[in-house]
């Protein structure tokens, strides 16, 4: 499964001649020094699944409005099953335009399982027993507006009224001196709320109170009032927030701005709910975000002390380790006892699908606390900017000539590639980090097997006894959560049984086995991670054999034919 680097070029034009790489890229080995537009991602997948095709499957799981595909890579080895019988996890990444970061994340997470899966035992393992799906592009349609042009938007395209006048979109952002980004303008006013920082000229800070006799400013995001109602830029291309657009605790206009016309309006989240909810043995859901450089976990939309006890344990245990593998702090997604959050895919993935999610937040930044004074200032981001990229994080101030407020500057900060997303030059090292946690979130899943099965003969061959023993050799029980119990979200382990030329004299073709722990809990008092199921099976002919299958949602399905005589 390992291409020789002087044989890729010339394999891959064979393959993918229609493909059109950007300059430099090689699929095998990208340099993850750029961000990939929708274009770029899907052919980085499907030069993926055709280097790997006993690894990978690719398909789409909807269309956007705009009729772009919704693309899964799933990542599991053929061999080794189907992919319906084997744990899995689900990630993406990128529902928020602006937010690039979280597609690179995945993409790069795809590229590392497939290339390293013949010399790394670690990954081979994951491979062969479990179902990785990875959808880099949560929100195709968004995120190229967002990539290639200078629109700054959260949602999809879709036209919405974000100032409840009646139109749709009318009043965006404009890049008036055509430079591909939307920045700031500052405009002098002697009622103005801002002036000009003494210690670096480019920043603005607030003016203080009662202060008068200086320069001062109104500050406005660069543009033009396209719909003359005296405001700028307040309704900008789209507005629905996909990630309030989930049914858990989903709200009207008036309680979450945004949320859209009702659940699951969207097709990028009816395509997500179908998807993993016709796959019941996803175990968890990775939900890739930008910035902050920190963890949200649960709870999200309803109180902590409405979660299970041993619900919370988990959650803590699983959000910790994200901390002890990449050093970064984790908070809850909500905290605020009366207030929560609305229509959030995390808070589904837990009350509505019964798995542990996860929303990291990728980009904390690299900026130094260069006077030592225990904070982050305007001007020490600045100075970050100016040594570390070269002054290009930061558009000086201009003079432009408006059609509105006449005589302006404008300037300020290309906030997508400075705070929202890392500078293309900070972008592989950020996203390496997160491969470790990613890795534990689909290692720790419930994995069960059938350690042994002993035919004993009791009655000149003609009457035997099966005893099995089943094992949950994973880390997590079978049900995940204590919330997929109480809701009733799953069945129990079944055991199976098929008899051919034998009848069956004592025990059940479908014997209910329960729950099963495993590691993490097994070893506690009356805790087991094993079940034995034994059978009386009288045989009426040559050949005959005893067929155990042992069913489970989370856990996987596993078969064995036993030979009776």
């Amino acid at each position: 499964m390992i291409f020789r680097t002087s044989l890729t070029i010339a394999l891959f034009c064979i393959l993918f001649g229609t493909y059109s790489f950007s300059q430099n890229e090689n699929p095998l080995n990208p340099k993850w020094d750029k961000y990939h537009s929708t274009a770029e991602a899907d052919r980085l997948l499907k030069a993926w699944a055709n280097a790997f095709p006993k690894l990978t499957k690719l398909y789409s799981i909807g269309k956007t409005l705009k009729g772009t595909d919704l693309m899964v890579l799933e990542i599991s080895n053929k061999d080794t099953g189907a992919a319906d019988t084997k744990p899995a996890y689900y990630y993406d990444g990128n529902i928020h335009a602006g937010e690039l970061t979280g597609a690179e994340v995945s993409l790069h997470y795809a590229w590392y399982l497939l290339t390293n899966y013949s010399t790394n035992e670690r990954i081979k393992n994951l491979i062969d027993s479990r179902v990785l799906y990875i959808r880099p592009k949560f929100n195709p349609d968004g995120a190229d507006l967002a990539l290639n042009t200078a629109t700054v938007l959260r949602s999809t395209p879709r036209p919405y009224d974000q100032d409840f006048d009646g139109l749709l979109d009318e009043d965006p952002g404009n890049d008036l001196d055509n430079n591909g980004i939307i920045t700031q303008m500052r405009v002098k006013n002697i009622n103005g709320k801002y002036k000009v920082s003494k210690e670096d000229s480019r920043v603005m800070i607030p003016r203080s109170f009662g202060e008068n006799g200086g320069i001062y400013y109104d500050i406005y995001t660069e543009g033009i009032d396209d719909d003359k109602d005296g405001k700028y830029n307040e309704d900008g291309v789209g507005g629905i927030d996909m990630n309030r657009n989930f049914p858990r605790n989903w709200g009207l206009e008036f309680e979450q701005l945004g949320a859209g016309p009702y659940p699951l309006s969207e097709p990028e989240t009816r395509a997500t709910i179908e998807f993993i909810n016709s796959r019941r043995h996803i175990t968890g859901v990775f939900h890739g975000h930008t910035s902050g450089g920190f963890l949200f976990r649960l709870p999200s939309t309803t109180n902590w002390d409405n979660y299970n006890m041993s619900d919370q344990r988990l959650i803590i245990e699983l959000a910790n380790k994200y901390n002890t593998t990449t050093g970064q702090r984790v908070i809850p997604s909500y905290s605020n006892p009366r207030l929560h959050r609305h229509g959030t895919l995390i808070s589904w993935s837990y009350w509505d699908f019964g798995v542990p999610a996860f929303v990291p937040e990728f980009w904390g930044g690299f900026v130094e606390d260069y006077n030592g004074d225990g904070r982050i200032s305007d001007e020490e981001e600045l100075i970050w900017n100016d040594r570390e990229l070269d002054g290009k994080g930061f558009i000086n101030w201009k003079s432009y000539n408006h059609p509105d407020l006449g005589e302006v500057e404008i300037g300020g900060w290309n906030r997508k590639f400075t705070f929202q997303n890392p500078p293309t030059k900070f972008l592989k090292s950020e996203i390496e980090q997160y491969v470790e946690w990613m890795l534990y979130l689909a290692e720790i899943s419930p994995l069960l097997t059938i350690n042994h099965a002993k035919v004993t003969s009791i009655e000149k061959k003609k009457i035997v006894n099966l005893s099995t023993e089943i094992q949950n050799i994973g880390y997590l029980p079978t049900n995940i959560t204590e919330r997929s119990i109480e809701a009733k979200l799953y069945q129990p382990v079944r055991a199976i049984l098929k008899l051919k030329n034998a009848k069956l004299i004592s025990g059940k073709f479908r014997t209910d086995l329960g729950h099963i722990s495993g590691s993490r809990d097994s070893g506690q008092s009356g805790i087991s991670s094993k079940r034995h199921v034994n059978y009386g099976i009288q045989i009426t002919g040559r050949k005959a054999s005893a067929t155990l299958i042992i069913q489970s949602d989370k856990g996987g399905t596993v078969k064995r034919v036993i030979t009776l005589n």
